[in-house]
Formats: C-alpha cells, sequence, structure tokens
C-alpha cells in the first residue's frame, strides 16, 4: 500500500512546479504558496533533482522555462485537476444521474406520497429509478439501502431520523354514514406482520374500552378494499382515505376518542448522510410529503 505522506509529499512538489513554472518568478511564486524565496528556492532544487532538468534557467533579467519545463505544463495542470476532483465532494446531476434508489416505504405512506413522488423523479431525474423493498428490520435489510419511512424507529437504530408528517386515524366507511357507536360496527382491523396487536386497541384498551373486530388482515390497503365493499368499517390513517377514499366511495369520520396520531418518520442509513444523491431524494419526499 502506498504511504499516504509520500504521495501528500509529491502531491506537494506537484503543486509548487505548477505554479513555479506559471510565474516564471521565485517571488510571485512564493507569495502564491506561501512561502519564502529561499524555500521557493530550495523547491525549485528539488524539482530540478526530481526531473533531472534545470526547468528554469535565468536570460538576461528574467527566468525562462526549459523544453523540459514547457512539455511538463499540460500534464501538470491535468494531473492536479484529477486530484482536485478526487478532493471535492461528490456532486449530485438528477438529471444526467442512474441511480436506482432502494427503499422501504409502508403502503399507508406509499398511497400519500408515491404518486407525486414518482412524477418527481420522472421529470427532475429521468434515468433514475425508485425499487421498493419489503418491511424488514436493519440487520434484514440490504447494505444499499437508501431510505425508510416508518413509525418503528427502534427496527433502524443505528439510522439517522427526522419526524416526516403526523397523521390522525378516522372511521372510515361506504356508503350512508354509521350512526350509533362506532365501537359497535363490524371492524376490520389491520395487524402488520410481526405486530401483535392493531395499534387502534392499543389505545383504546388504555382508556378501558374495546371495539367489535370481525376480520383482521395484514395491510392498510386491503381493509380499505373490505370497507369499500360495504358492511365494514375500518379505523385507518386520514390522509390514505383522503387520498384513495374517494374513487371507492370510501369516506372518513373523526373519531370520538383520544387517540396517540401517527408519526412517520424518514430514515437513512449514517454513511449516506453526505451523499448528495440520498440528500436529493430525501428532499424530494420531504417535499411530496408537506
Amino acid at each position: 500500500m502506498r504511504d499516504a505522506h509520500v504521495l501528500r509529499g509529491k502531491l506537494d512538489m506537484l503543486v509548487a512546479a505548477d505554479v513555479i513554472l506559471d510565474c516564471e518568478n521565485l517571488t510571485l511564486a512564493g507569495q502564491r504558496l506561501g512561502l519564502s524565496q529561499p524555500a521557493v528556492s530550495r523547491t525549485l532544487g528539488r524539482l530540478r533533482a526530481a526531473f533531472d532538468d534545470p526547468l528554469l534557467v535565468r536570460v538576461g533579467g528574467r527566468m525562462r522555462p526549459t523544453p523540459r519545463a514547457e512539455a511538463l505544463r499540460a500534464p501538470l495542470a491535468a494531473m492536479l485537476r484529477a486530484a482536485e476532483d478526487l478532493y471535492a465532494p461528490a456532486g449530485f446531476d438528477p438529471a444526467r444521474a442512474r441511480r436506482a434508489f432502494r427503499a422501504v416505504i409502508p403502503d399507508v405512506v406509499a398511497a400519500v406520497i408515491l404518486p407525486e413522488l414518482l412524477a418527481r423523479l420522472a421529470k427532475a431525474a429521468p434515468a433514475c429509478r425508485l425499487e421498493l423493498l419489503p418491511w424488514r428490520p436493519q440487520a434484514e435489510q440490504p447494505r444499499d439501502l437508501d431510505l425508510v419511512i416508518t413509525t418503528e424507529i427502534d427496527a433502524f437504530p443505528d439510522f439517522r431520523m427526522k419526524p416526516l408528517y403526523q397523521d390522525d386515524d378516522i372511521l372510515a366507511f361506504a356508503g350512508e354514514a354509521p350512526s350509533g357507536d362506532p365501537l359497535a360496527l363490524e371492524h376490520v382491523a389491520v395487524i402488520a406482520a410481526g405486530a401483535s396487536r392493531d395499534p387502534v386497541d392499543r389505545w383504546l384498551a388504555e382508556q378501558g374500552r374495546s371495539r367489535r373486530i370481525v376480520a383482521v388482515v395484514p395491510h392498510y390497503l386491503l381493509a380499505l378494499q373490505l370497507v369499500a365493499r360495504g358492511g365494514h368499517v375500518a379505523v385507518l390513517p386520514s390522509r390514505m382515505v383522503a387520498a384513495l377514499g374517494a374513487p371507492l366511495g370510501v369516506r372518513g369520520l373523526e373519531l370520538s376518542v383520544p387517540q396517540d396520531p401517527d408519526q412517520q418518520w424518514l430514515m437513512h442509513p449514517p454513511q449516506l448522510e453526505a451523499d448528495a444523491g440520498n440528500a436529493w431524494l430525501r428532499e424530494q419526499v420531504e417535499a411530496v410529503a408537506r
């Protein structure tokens, strides 16, 4: 493995060579390099030894480059430009980028943000695509995962996170608005994989109440479809019902019982904190989630 200090020393010498050959004057070169004239003279001496050439010779009252020095100008400039590119932060041009972003987004959130998010990607980043992955905890996700949207922050303990949006639950129904005690209606509960109960039943139990459950499904979208067929109700996130309910004839009523709002979090791996492409994607998600 190359020694980093040796490489850095050689790079400094090449920078000095570029400046000295550009100025053709040791005093001016010293001003640009932040070195005294004696220090620049010593540097020129090392460069002459390294290239086995005088590089600059005094002609009359001025220093003139040798043919070898003239031949070095272009490759020196190209090499230093390449070095600057290595140290410069990687940018992201969505119009030219070709990248597959991989994300975990639950159906309840995808229903709200995905149509506009895909439209934004198609317009601003036409060669990029979004791949949605199934829900799994952090340890079981691929290493190239870009972001996660979830309420389950404990499942991704190492990820950076910020609040995305809050949503209240409503009573979703089709047809005429139900009357009487809403908890006595035939409810479709949603219990996601790995969960033991619907969050609705947790905060109802905290108030000493319960509801009549006639079916349990693993996804909010399936619950919405069952409600649309009539005869059942479900407690669903209001933004999902607003986004998808109208074509299905599903509306919502505010719940008459206190509830905990659903807090969705936008999360990403810490190693992608400074990644320009990942930051751009997070900005797009935040914009469509407002």
